[in-house]
């Protein structure tokens, strides 16, 4: 192979790495229109674990706005030591959803600098999180360390892009 082919071949190998490198999601690629809020009480029949956290989510419906998605209102609480567990209820319908991959967040020994574990914002479904996602509290469903962008489809999450980092 000659010099002039094999830099071409190296061109095209840079070329299509460069191509299929996922950028890093931001807001603005899934943003939304921020709707006004309807419901006046949550659904605890929306949901098996409802009733279960239905102080925690009375409050976050009644003493929130919508902070999440444009028609949602994401809410977390602790579940142990540096421990996060969340819903989101929409606002239209108080119907709550429990994704599994708020079930048992928590930064691992992620240094966060100024970053939350859950990170989110009223006009996009792009959710962030920073350390270990959520796996419902079951070994089968254990996730790796790092950070996670997750879009929100309305009922679930759907992963865009993991980045991995060692744990501290």
């Amino acid at each position: 192979m000659s010099n002039k082919a094999k830099l071409i071949a190296l061109l095209f190998i840079v070329y299509c790495t460069i191509c299929n490198a996922q950028k890093t999601p931001t807001y603005s690629q899934y943003s939304t229109k921020v709707e006004k809020k309807t419901a006046k009480k949550v659904n605890l029949k929306s949901h098996a674990e409802a009733k279960i956290f239905k102080t925690n989510l009375k409050k976050a419906l009644t003493n929130s706005d919508i902070n999440f998605g444009g028609k949602y209102i994401l809410t977390s609480w602790g579940c142990g030591s540096g421990c996060t567990q969340g819903a989101i209820i929409e606002v239209h319908t108080g119907n709550v959803f429990f994704p599994v991959e708020l079930q048992g967040v928590y930064a691992g020994g992620l240094t966060l600098g100024n970053h939350n574990m859950l990170e989110y914002k009223k006009n996009s479904n792009l959710l962030i999180i920073y350390g270990y996602a959520g796996g419902g509290f079951k070994p089968e469903t254990a996730t790796h360390h790092g950070i996670y962008y997750y879009k929100w489809t309305g009922k679930a999450f759907k992963l865009l892009k993991f980045i991995k980092k060692n744990v501290e």
